[in-house]
């Protein structure tokens, strides 16, 4: 599984000569925006913390329009988008207080919300974001920009300390953010959800439900290359027929699903929805290449791949397969993000014991989420769950 995590938080620095150089670095940033990503990787190093994230919220599309940080798992911010965002009772709370106000999870979060909060139980604490810190930056008829810091259980809460440096560099980052405010609005030369997934192993390419390809990342250009059972040929997806009137037909079916909808059920399920499965071979060949895809809307994905329903395909060749992808996981089986890591840590030979020390967990609580994968991938014994997990496509049921 791709991760971005560090073995450890790094040390604060929160002198004069700090908070100089950051501010140094912001304004460099609103006249040079590629630059943004370096300042965030310098406030996280600064402050000592697990991660920093900027969210950009279009408010007349509507729209995911901008996310970035330092030391995101692209998987956990996929599977917010996929399954937590609209039961995140934060996001409200941050949006509903004045531009520069400070939002502290466990001063407005009860904690029997934590004990029992999906987004809690199954993404920020196996992530280890037990706590955020988070303001609004900006706040306009165009757009809402939020910043927002994540620490784990063992740091606790934001000290005063931190928060006081904060105040102070705060002012700078509004005002440089206002500056280049046009960066962090939606664009359709920088969709979230395309930058999302061309940080994946895992090949994908992203589609209309009419076969328009739309996107395609490394990994995807990399099988393309490699076989020649999938191609893209004047723009359009290609697959020997009849797998690709097939895959066609389906994801018709699906998008006139979400369509006939309405508007609640299409944003809750859009992302969250099952895949299908498609194995694409030649007649009298041994190769095959495995097709995992899903529509998606444009409601339900808070319009990060754009404002027309689009088809994620995943795809699996034997011949050239990566690691073991979270996201593969969550496409086949529906794992969440902690099941998905435990299972690629027992694939990579790890006990239960040696996974719950990785994890910072209670061996109880491993051994609970191991029922929960057996329960989904159909298996009983750890044997048989790890030889699933290396012959995925040979030994899972493709619709």
């Amino acid at each position: 599984m791709q991760r971005e995590e560090c073995s450890e938080d790094l040390a604060m620095d929160l002198s004069e000569s700090s908070l100089h150089r950051l501010l140094d670095l912001i304004y460099d940033a609103a006249e040079h925006p590629t630059r943004w990503h370096g300042v965030y990787e310098a406030m996280r190093s600064a402050l000592g913390v697990k991660s920093i994230h900027v969210l950009g919220i279009d408010r007349r599309h509507a729209t995911l329009s901008y996310s970035d940080g330092a030391n995101l798992p692209v998987e956990g911010e996929l599977a917010y988008m996929q399954r937590y965002r609209l039961d995140d009772p934060r996001l409200p709370m941050i949006l509903g207080k004045p531009v520069g106000e400070w939002t502290h999870c466990h001063e407005e979060v009860p904690q029997e919300m934590v004990d029992t909060l999906p987004l809690y139980q199954e993404l920020l604490l196996p992530y280890d974001r037990r706590y955020l810190s988070a303001c609004t930056l900006v706040d306009t008829p165009e757009a809402a920009i939020i910043f927002s810091i994540h620490r784990g259980a063992a740091e606790g809460p934001l000290p005063p300390g931190t928060v006081a440096f904060l105040d102070r560099l705060m002012p700078h980052l509004r005002r440089a953010v206002r500056i280049g405010l046009r960066n962090f609005i939606y664009s359709t030369q920088a969709l979230v959800g395309h930058l999302l997934v061309n940080k994946l192993r895992q090949p994908v390419i992203l589609a209309s439900p009419e076969g328009e390809v739309v996107h395609t990342n490394d990994a995807a250009q990399e099988l393309l290359r490699t076989t020649r059972l999938v191609s893209v040929e004047d723009g359009l997806l290609r697959l020997p027929e009849p797998h690709l009137q097939e895959l066609l037909r389906r994801c018709a079916a699906m998008e006139q699903s979400l369509k006939a909808a309405d508007a609640h059920d299409a944003a809750g399920a859009a992302l969250a929805g099952d895949f299908h499965s498609l194995r694409v071979a030649q007649p009298g060949q041994d190769e095959s290449v495995y097709a995992f895809f899903t529509v998606l809307s444009p409601q339900g994905a808070m319009g990060t791949f754009g404002l027309r329903p689009v088809v994620m395909l995943l795809f699996y060749h034997p011949q050239s397969a990566p690691a073991i992808d979270g996201n593969l996981l969550y496409a086949v089986f529906g794992l969440t993000p902690a099941e998905a890591r435990i299972a690629t840590l027992l694939a990579e030979g790890l006990s239960l014991k040696q996974i719950a020390q990785v994890q910072g967990t209670q061996h109880d609580t491993v051994r609970k989420q191991l029922r929960a994968i057996y329960q989904k991938t159909a298996t009983n014994r750890q044997p048989e769950l790890v030889r699933l997990l290396l012959h995925l496509p040979h030994n899972a049921a493709l619709a």
